[in-house]
């Protein structure tokens, strides 16, 4: 039986989006370590330089934290949100604790998870049905709960299984969003 994924994204209904909008004026962007340097297919070889999250006045502190500094390579979390993901297989990921600060506040437990694309290669012309073939015959992705894909761009979403979705909406973890995509339907 084919599993069942759904996207999963951030939601927008957040106070403003995306809530995390600079790391400060003193922020090295061009820095060997900065969170521009984050690589979509791998994990860094450095420790990110994540100095403090600064959260817009008007955002809503969620679970999620859409962020525009940082590159789109993975996701502002939660512990609560971790703890969840925890209890799942995931393929290749990691942690970094991050400083969030909301309206002058420091906000504890907060996380970047790091979720590179997977070894895997999609070609820009493969079917929908292709895609999801290779998906799955790939052996880290087989029970991975949750995974990004990043290229080719009409597949680039982060896929969450239908248990860990579950997951999600009954810990109520907010910030997050779910939709269905041209894969796994």
């Amino acid at each position: 039986m084919k599993a069942k994924y759904y996207t999963f994204n951030n939601d927008f209904d957040v106070g403003i989006a995306p809530q995390h909008q600079t790391m400060g004026s003193t922020y090295d962007y061009d820095a060997p370590d900065s969170v521009y340097q984050l690589p979509f297919d791998g994990l860094p070889d450095f420790e990110p330089d994540f100095n403090t999250i600064f959260l817009d006045d008007r955002a809503i502190v969620t679970d999620l934290i859409s962020s525009a500094p940082i590159r789109n390579c993975g996701w502002l979390i939660s512990g609560r949100f971790r703890a969840i993901i925890d209890s799942f297989s995931m393929p290749l990921h990691r942690y970094y604790a991050v400083p969030v600060v909301h309206r002058g506040q420091k906000i504890p437990d907060y996380w970047w998870l790091q979720l590179p694309h997977p070894n895997i290669t999609i070609p820009p012309d493969a079917s929908a049905a292709e895609a999801e073939e290779i998906i799955q015959s790939c052996n880290t992705l087989r029970d991975a709960a949750m995974f990004c894909l990043y290229r080719p761009p009409r597949f680039t979403y982060c896929f969450v299984q239908k248990d860990l979705r579950t997951a999600i909406e009954d810990a109520g973890i907010t910030g997050v969003r779910f939709g269905t995509s041209r894969l796994f339907r």
